[in-house]
């Protein structure tokens, strides 16, 4: 049974439609695991596309909505990530929110300019073309030891350990401690998860810490023996005034925690959807070109992240709302996706579909510089499955990770037949 009616209520009851789409929107907030968002999704689009919580959050769902707000300039980024770390204590709260202040993912013009001038060039489509043969080699090989264990727990076997292979390479993590940060990755991605319990986050903020020293250290390595990856371009960024210390370490953790944590997201959720369709992974085999096209419409579907939140820097208005200075906009950028006004039967799962990018990856100037590459990681994962393996297959029910504005799998168990 559904957590949220999709019956309407009574539209000329605009109290009743604010209450209800407050507790759709808190339900997807909350991400239980037997609840499926697209439901919710419809009923906004239908019911409340635009609307202000109680609490005088807005919030939208329209595909053009969501767009404008994420390119709007009088919104950016301010504590609406971290208003929950009032409760860590100032020893451990004060190091975390120096790093925090310093990420260009939370900074905003003229530091967030500066920022990814400087991170973007390692990005440019040389650096992450050359990542292709490295992620289909290791691909293949992970997938290939997982066909010798059926029902094996696809997370932990490719997904994980592919991601933190890739983002290793491409930051400059020698592969011995590849590892390490495979483990406080997610660990320290917590401190920014408001559903963290109080008496957890500690560890959580710990965990950050640890990835900050690592980084640090590794970071002298770079400065006395350059190599070619991007910690070393950060670092040389760095001895040309361009970067500080603390936002070349803080980009560095940044960069693994979307690797080992977004990134992993993304491959799982869009493999999750073709086990649910297998028609769908008939057609890639038939046709492996699809692969990118592919990718695009697993993260339309169930992108890791279903919230992008904002802050007004200025009043303005947004989708027709005037919202004042220091007011929280939240762009449901799940639902976005699903909007009928953009997509054609938008929760129809279909490879072959092209109807222009999604909003999984933000836009504006906070638009994702990993877009491509996780693209590129999810086509290359896909055409491995179907050109190497006859069957790809559910292995067991699998497990949802909980935890706010995230979509995610602890165990997703698959069989792969040779």
């Amino acid at each position: 049974m559904p957590l949220v009616s999709t019956v309407p209520p009574q539209q000329d009851d605009p109290a009743a439609v604010n209450e209800r789409a407050e507790k759709v929107f808190f339900t997807i907030l909350e991400n239980p695991p037997e609840s499926d968002p697209a439901e919710h999704y419809a009923w906004l689009h239908a019911n409340a596309p635009v609307f202000t919580t109680g609490n005088g959050m807005t919030v939208l769902s329209r595909y053009a909505d969501v767009s404008a707000a994420l390119r709007h300039r009088s919104l950016g980024r301010g504590k609406e990530s971290v208003q929950h770390l009032t409760d860590l204590p100032p020893d451990v709260l004060e190091p975390v929110m120096a790093r925090w202040r310093r990420t260009m993912v939370f900074a905003n013009p003229p530091l967030h300019t500066r920022m990814r001038r400087a991170i973007s060039n390692a990005f440019t489509p040389y650096h992450v073309e050359r990542l292709r043969p490295v992620i289909h080699d290791h691909a293949h090989a992970l997938l290939d030891a997982l066909a010798d264990e059926p029902g094996g727990n696809f997370v932990s076997r490719v997904s994980s350990p592919l991601g933190a292979t890739l983002v290793g390479e491409l930051v400059g993590v020698p592969e011995a401690d590849r590892p390490l940060l495979a483990k406080l990755s997610p660990e320290s991605m917590r401190v920014f998860d408001p559903m963290t319990a109080v008496a957890e986050l500690p560890m959580a903020a710990a965990a950050e810490m640890r990835m900050a020293e690592y980084f640090t250290a590794l970071m002298g390595e770079r400065m006395r023996a350059p190599k070619d990856d991007v910690l070393s371009r950060l670092t040389a960024a760095h001895k040309a005034g361009e970067l500080e210390d603390v936002e070349v370490v803080a980009a560095c953790s940044n960069l693994m925690n979307a690797g080992m944590d977004t990134g992993v997201n993304l491959m799982s959720n869009g493999l999750a959807i073709l086990l649910d369709h297998p028609d769908q992974i008939e057609v890639l085999r038939r046709d492996p070109g699809l692969a990118l096209r592919a990718a695009e419409e697993l993260a339309r579907l169930d992108p890791p992240l279903n919230l992008n939140p904002r802050t007004a820097l200025a009043d303005c208005e947004v989708a027709g709302v005037r919202v004042a200075e220091g007011q929280i906009v939240i762009s449901v950028q799940g639902a976005a996706n699903r909007d009928p006004s953009r997509y054609t039967d938008p929760d129809r799962v279909d490879v072959t579909r092209d109807e222009g990018p999604c909003l999984t990856f933000g836009g504006g100037i906070h638009f994702c510089m990993g877009a491509h590459l996780g693209r590129i990681m999810v086509s290359e994962l896909l055409t491995c499955l179907v050109t190497h393996f006859s069957a790809v297959k559910r292995g067991g029910p699998p497990e949802r990770r909980l935890g706010h504005n995230i979509r995610a799998f602890l165990d997703l168990p698959v069989t792969l037949r040779r």
